[in-house]
Order: C-alpha cells, then structure tokens, then sequence
C-alpha cells in the first residue's frame, strides 16, 4: 500500500474529524468527542504545527493521523516541557498496516529536531511497547492520579534523555 506522511494543513480538518470518527468509533473507551479535542487542541498554545501529520493514500483519502503536543512534567525544580502523543488514529479498513507505527517514526524525528527530549502517552501498553514507549515510572516520572500506572508511557528520543528528571505528569 503506498501513502505519504506530510504535516496536515486546514483544509484537510473536515476530513481529518471524520477519520478520528471512524477511527476512535472501534475503540469501546471513546466517548465520540476525540475529534472535537483534537479540534480544541489547534487553538491552544501547546498545539505545535510541524507535529501534527497525516498519512494519505495514493488517492489523495486520509488514512492515518498523529499529533504531538506540548506537556508538563512537574519537578522539584520546576515544570519540564516535553511533548504529548494524542490522538493517533488510523482508518479502520487500514488497520494492521504499519501506518501507526510509521507515523511515529515520521513525528519522533521532527520532535527531537525541534528541542525535545521525550514523547508521554497515554495508551495500551501492548501496542505501545512495540513502539519502544514503557510505563513512564520506569524514569521515576509518575501520573498524577495512579504511581504504577502501565498506561502512561514515555519513549526517550536519544538515550539519558530524561536522566536527572523525576516528578508527575498528566496524561488525561
């Protein structure tokens, strides 16, 4: 299956809602309202342009959408800004495809160029963890409501990247 990955641009938004729709429609934990967070994040001041992609077909259909946006980790020396993976979806006739997979490798480069040190989520540790993402209290980085969470994942982007940082962060 040929796609690309580019950065999304407005026109793409309608369909884009309609994909997360779709997308997140499979997932039982969904309420129906991930696209209108999506669309809500784009107006917030933590929404970073150049991360947030999209995969498309050979026919010109999104097929496949990643954003990552800027988070806090809270420290005893201060808030660390790092970045957030949510959502990411993928049509569901594309399922099993390698579009997720490549859609972060697409994003993780282009965070890593813009300063950052790590990508949090919140996520099934089964897909994820394929991904290279472990529970983020394995860098003595806890979510705010559970210690041990096995959801709240982080993937360093060079290795040591968060050697020196502990505290809490919000993934919700």
């Amino acid at each position: 299956m040929r796609y690309t990955i580019r950065q999304e641009r407005p026109s793409d938004y309608p369909e884009i809602n309609e994909l997360v729709k779709k997308s997140f429609a499979t997932n039982a934990d969904d309420d129906g309202t991930t696209h209108e967070y999506l669309n809500a994040l784009r107006g917030k001041d933590v929404f970073i342009p150049q991360l947030s992609l999209v995969a498309e077909a050979a026919d010109g259909m999104l097929i496949g959408q990643i954003v990552l946006y800027k988070t806090t980790v809270t420290t005893s020396r201060g808030a660390v800004s790092e970045l957030l993976l949510s959502p990411i979806c993928v049509h569901p006739e594309y399922f099993r495809c390698g579009i997720a997979r490549a859609l972060v490798a697409e994003s993780l480069p282009i965070a890593f160029k813009l300063g950052y040190r790590a990508v949090f989520l919140c996520g099934d540790p089964r897909f994820y963890s394929r991904l290279g993402f472990v529970p983020s209290y394995q860098y003595n980085i806890r979510h705010i409501k559970e210690d041990t969470a096995e959801w709240s994942m982080v993937r360093e982007l060079y290795s040591g990247a968060l050697n020196g940082v502990t505290g809490t962060i919000n993934t919700i």
